[in-house]
C-alpha cells in the first residue's frame, strides 16, 4: 500500500530534518571529467570577492568553497543549517527565500544549489533574488538534468525509477524550468548561459550505494520500494553512476519586463 500523498513543502521539511547534509555527501565526492566537484562548477562563474547570497545553502558546501568571500547563507532548514556551523559555515541563517531579509541590490552575486526546481513559488523567489541582486549582478542555479549521461547510466536509473514505482524523477518547478529563457526574462534577468555536465559519483561500499537512494526527493513513495531501490544500487558497488547537472547563469537585467 503507498503512503498518502505529501505536499512537497511538509516533505522536504521532513527531508532535510532526519538527512542533513546528504546532498553535500554525495555531491561533494563526485567529480566532472575536469575534476571539479558541484559546488566547484556552481561557484565558478562568480567573481572573486563577490557579495553573495547562497539561497538554499543546506549545508554550506558553496559557501565554503569560498570561504574567505563574503558570503551569507540563508536555508528554511534548521538541521541543515546545524550541519553548516559545524562544519566551519558561521554566516548562515534560517529564512525563506520567497521573503528575503535583506535590502534591496545587497549582493552582488545569488548562487542557489540543487533547489531553485524546489522553491515555491519559483516566481516570486526569482523577483527576491532580483530584487537583493545590484545591477548586473549574477545569478547563478544547479538543477538535476536528464543529460549527458553514459548508456550505463540510462539503463541504471531506468532500473531504479522503476523500482520506486516512478516514470521518472519528477521537480515543481520542471516545467517552468524547461524554457529558463522566458522565466528568466520575466522575472528581470538575462540568461546569459545554460550547460549541462555529468558528474561521476563513486560507489565503493553499500553505505555508498544506500547514500545515493536516500540523496533524491521522492515524495510518496513506500519505505518497501526505497529499499527495493537500495538493493538494485547494492549492486552497483566497484562501479560509479552519473549525476546529469545544469547550470543556469543570469544577470539582472536594467529593466523588468512587464507580464
Amino acid at each position: 500500500m503507498s503512503p498518502a500523498p505529501t505536499s512537497w513543502p511538509d516533505y522536504l521539511s521532513d527531508f532535510h530534518r532526519q538527512r542533513p547534509g546528504i546532498t553535500e555527501d554525495v555531491l561533494s565526492v563526485s567529480r566532472s571529467r575536469g575534476g571539479l566537484t558541484p559546488y566547484d562548477w556552481i561557484t565558478a562563474p562568480i567573481p572573486l570577492g563577490a557579495r553573495t547570497l547562497d539561497l538554499a545553502c543546506g549545508s554550506g558546501a558553496s559557501l565554503r568553497v569560498r570561504g574567505r568571500d563574503p558570503w551569507i547563507g540563508l536555508d528554511r532548514s534548521a538541521s541543515e543549517l546545524a550541519r553548516a556551523r559545524r562544519a566551519g559555515s558561521t554566516n548562515v541563517l534560517e529564512g525563506d527565500a520567497t521573503s528575503l531579509p535583506f535590502g534591496d541590490e545587497s549582493f552582488d552575486a545569488v548562487v542557489c544549489s540543487m533547489a531553485l526546481m524546489l522553491i515555491e513559488p519559483i516566481e516570486r523567489a526569482l523577483d527576491e533574488a532580483r530584487r537583493v541582486l545590484a545591477p548586473e549582478g549574477f545569478f547563478v542555479a544547479t538543477l538535476p538534468g536528464r543529460r549527458p549521461l553514459r548508456a550505463r547510466d540510462v539503463v541504471r536509473y531506468t532500473r531504479l525509477v522503476r523500482r520506486l514505482g516512478l516514470v521518472r524523477l519528477n521537480y515543481p518547478n520542471m516545467r517552468a524550468l524547461a524554457d529558463a529563457s522566458a522565466l528568466a526574462r520575466d522575472h528581470g534577468f538575462e540568461l546569459v548561459e545554460d550547460v549541462r555536465t555529468r558528474f561521476d559519483y563513486p560507489i565503493a561500499t553499500s553505505e555508498e550505494s544506500t547514500r545515493f537512494v536516500r540523496s533524491l526527493y521522492v515524495p510518496s513513495v513506500a519505505s518497501a520500494r526505497i529499499e527495493r531501490a537500495d538493493a538494485l544500487a547494492a549492486t552497483w558497488v566497484g562501479s560509479s553512476i552519473g549525476i546529469p547537472l545544469r547550470r543556469l547563469t543570469m544577470v539582472r537585467a536594467s529593466t523588468k519586463r512587464e507580464r
